[in-house]
């Protein structure tokens, strides 16, 4: 797997970096301090899996680096990296075509899922905004309680909800929807985050409570 991680702030691709590579086994890292060092990267070789950019780094010019990214090379996941994580921003990323959109100030950990969770084909909105940015990308608003709670998880996730009603481990909910160990894990994290509960159990109560309300 190629990752380029392009920030203009050496220190903090420095910071980022052994978090990045924990993404997946045999992680291919390449550093870019600028959007057109970035853009010179790819155009060289334009098999990168994954493309994290700093929306405030030279070149970007706001979101206009994610429109030239996504419209030469759509095939690239593209994840967006602020410390601007309000929903006007996240919006317009996702409206652009981001895969993704994280706050820099989350947590090692809370990324290398987000960042898994990309790589798996999904979309990532940080949770704090994950109601008001779902409703505009959908343009659907669901306001069941039910609805409200369910609405927070993509449709994997949901599957993966409903295969945990069943009491299934991960290894086989894994075979179940043909996606890796490691995929179902960090779609749990997800999930247990957005759904604020701890572990299966409690996200097993708040299904069954939804679903009789």
């Amino acid at each position: 797997m190629r990752i380029i991680l392009a920030d203009d702030h050496v220190m903090l691709r420095e910071g980022l970096r052994p978090f990045v590579e924990r993404i997946a086994p045999g992680t291919i890292i390449q550093e870019a301090g600028s959007f057109t060092e970035a853009l010179a990267q790819i155009e060289v070789d334009p098999s990168v899996d994954l493309l994290i950019l700093d929306i405030k780094m030279p070149g970007m010019n706001g979101f206009q680096g994610l429109s030239t990214i996504k419209t030469r090379f759509p095939a690239i996941r593209c994840v967006i990296l602020s410390s601007m994580a309000d929903r006007d921003h996240v919006l317009e990323a996702m409206r652009l075509g981001a895969d993704g959109f994280i706050p820099k100030h989350l947590s090692g950990g809370a990324m290398v899922s987000a960042l898994q969770l990309v790589l798996s084909g999904e979309r990532f909105i940080p949770s704090m905004l994950m109601d008001s940015a779902n409703n505009q990308i959908s343009g659907a608003s669901d306001r069941s309680p039910s609805g409200d709670l369910l609405g927070r998880l993509t449709p994997r996730e949901r599957d993966i909800l409903h295969l945990l009603r069943e009491g299934l481990p991960n290894k086989v909910i894994a075979a179940r929807l043909d996606v890796s160990e490691v995929t179902v894990k960090s779609h749990l994290g997800n999930m247990f985050r957005k759904l604020g509960v701890q572990n299966r159990l409690q996200a097993m109560r708040m299904l069954v409570d939804t679903e009789s309300l």
